[in-house]
């Protein structure tokens, strides 16, 4: 708000803009205009507060737009396995191999 419009304001009008910021409510009117135009927010600083806001909020939203993406892609089309199954295909030979020296030592025994 400019000076002009506060000095238009009556003194409870002031006083309830004032308690609204939770700043102190008394004194003479030039007084609590001074107060709220010390008090006021600058306008950039909360342009930039709102645009890195909105700039956090695009990024999650993006990230999330992913995770969704690949959770229906998954259902879809199947999760991709591939070094999975070939991590198993090793460990099932593995213990094939395993098996077997087992029952060549009890055969021997």
């Amino acid at each position: 708000m400019d000076r002009d419009s506060l000095e238009s304001m009556t003194v409870v009008q002031l006083k309830e803009l004032l308690a609204d910021h939770s700043l102190p409510v008394s004194g003479r009117k030039a007084e609590l205009i001074d107060r709220l135009m010390e008090n006021q927010e600058d306008p950039q600083v909360e342009d930039s507060d709102k645009k890195e806001e909105s700039d956090i909020l695009e990024s999650r939203q993006d990230t999330a737009a992913e995770a969704i993406e690949t959770v229906v892609s998954d259902i879809v089309d199947g999760p991709d396995i591939h070094e999975e199954s070939d991590v198993t295909f090793q460990t099932m030979v593995l213990i094939g191999a395993v098996i077997l020296a087992l029952g060549l030592v009890i055969l021997s025994l």
